[in-house]
């Protein structure tokens, strides 16, 4: 009988102890899909059907003071499109509504970097079209092992996708254009993939900031102000990008008009017909990428200050190091670049590969490339 008991007592304990099992809630066109993820538990799988959907929104939890078409602050929810080319799922933007879709707590961004209690956990955004929001498509701040997969942010005006303060997550087989800023961005962020997605038609169309250990392989980057940017920027919460992997990329004709709308901004001096640029960045690998037909140049290295003209004086006062340290690029076509350059960009800097000259440990390897600045530049070993 005492055996019998405890082992009652146990199943007992277990039962509660386990968490209910996770659900998986429809959405129809004429149905909400935030009245969807208010009903949802963590864990749980939502699956949106073919439509246009355009939500009342709410405050988005990041910034309160923006409006959100759907906001999800909860751990582990799954936003899955079940739509076809021919039958998509659609997400539409109402007046005045700033992001898509925002997955975040109601917290500070630099806070959750110490905070754990901060942070959402386990993030799917996957199958939707999100279409002219004011400032993001998708944006997500502060979560950790999250995937967007197969979406597409199209005109929406700052940033289509936009990761932020995130660790350990996958950026995939998506399309952004018509962004005034970045197609596809990540910042602040560490031990991610970008792979296979495609920007066109953006300023930048892929940008890599403040963020370490950071793949970003097999996309395409073509008709945007500059394909692929990796930068240091000053004043934010993280204060280095290092040790990232830029590879097999295809980054051809960047030769967009810049139309960035926020004049502080470092993307809106970034010259027409950029193939890739990396400002300050420190032991980024750039190997076996396809870079050509860029009008200004292929794929250049530069300190901060230099790049954006800033002051011996100015340039002492930033709170990052601005120099390019430890930087491989190796065995990439960099070809037909810097043919019809932008006005902005120095004559010796229109070639396939450039370097200004500064920092220490960059070097150049196994390129195939027919012009370049300095015509001699340092070997890898």
């Amino acid at each position: 009988m005492v055996r019998k008991t405890a082992l009652l007592v146990l199943a007992l304990v277990l039962a509660f102890a386990l968490p209910a099992e996770a659900k998986t809630i429809h959405v129809h066109k004429g149905q909400s899909i935030q009245a969807a993820v208010d009903r949802a538990k963590p864990g749980d799988r939502i699956l949106v059907g073919p439509g246009v959907y355009r939500e009342e929104g709410k405050p988005c939890p990041a910034i309160s003071a923006q409006t959100c078409a759907v906001a999800i602050e909860k751990n582990g929810i799954k936003l899955i499109g079940v739509g076809s080319k021919r039958h998509p799922v659609v997400l539409r933007a109402r007046h005045g509504q700033g992001a898509g879709i925002e997955v975040a707590r109601e917290s500070h961004a630099g806070e959750c970097l110490s905070d754990a209690s901060q942070r959402l956990h386990g993030s799917l955004i996957r199958g939707l079209t999100v279409r002219g929001f004011d400032d993001f498509g998708v944006f997500l701040l502060c979560v950790d092992h999250w995937r967007i997969s197969r979406v597409r942010a199209i005109d929406n005006g700052e940033y289509g996708t936009f990761p932020s303060h995130t660790t350990i997550g996958r950026l995939d087989h998506s399309f952004a254009s018509g962004s005034n800023d970045t197609g596809h961005y990540i910042g602040q962020s560490s031990h991610a993939r970008v792979d296979h997605n495609v920007a066109k038609d953006n300023v930048s169309g892929f940008e890599l900031e403040n963020s370490s250990r950071i793949r970003a392989d097999h996309n395409l980057a073509s008709g945007n102000t500059g394909g692929i940017l990796s930068f240091t920027l000053p004043n934010l919460d993280v204060k280095s990008n290092s040790d990232n992997r830029i590879d097999h990329n295809r980054v051809f004709k960047n030769n967009r008009k810049n139309t960035c709308v926020e004049p502080e901004d470092t993307v809106c001096a970034v010259p027409a017909g950029t193939g890739i640029l990396m400002l300050a960045i420190d032991r980024n690998r750039v190997e076996s990428n396809t870079v050509t037909g860029n009008r200004s140049y292929g794929i250049a290295v530069a300190n901060y200050c230099t790049a954006l003209n800033i002051s011996a004086e100015d340039c002492s006062k930033l709170d990052i190091e601005p120099n390019p340290d430890g930087n491989r690029v190796t065995g990439n076509t960099a070809k037909k670049n810097g043919n019809n350059p932008d006005p902005s960009v120095p004559d010796v800097f229109t070639v396939d590969l450039a370097w200004d000259l500064g920092g220490t440990g960059n070097c150049w390897s196994g390129n195939k490339a027919g012009t370049t600045f300095p015509a001699d530049l340092p070997a890898c070993q």
